[in-house]
């Protein structure tokens, strides 16, 4: 599919998502300070994540099992791109 062809910008891919009542907690009085509905906070914070370099790359020191399967990330005029390494040497 062609990204944004025919969608009227609309977003198209849902992600279920269970949090834990703690967590749910925080989004909620989060969302309510922010002036947000909880789901759109939560696409603000994933978004914010994907595209936070320091973040994706400490998550995969910590989840990373297999070294080829690593994301390498690439700026691209301001947007990070992911491109799977493909290697094992990477580190």
């Amino acid at each position: 599919m062609i990204e944004g062809k025919g969608l009227g910008g609309k977003k198209i891919h849902r992600v279920n998502l269970s949090l834990t009542n703690k967590q749910a907690f925080k989004l909620n009085r989060l969302a309510t300070a922010c002036n947000m509905k909880p789901t759109t906070l939560a696409a603000v914070l994933i978004e914010k994540g994907l595209n936070d370099d320091r973040l994706v790359s400490m998550l995969q020191k910590e989840h990373c099992t297999e070294k080829a399967y690593r994301v390498v990330l690439v700026n691209n005029n301001g947007e990070l791109n992911y491109v799977l390494s493909g290697r094992e040497d990477i580190t």
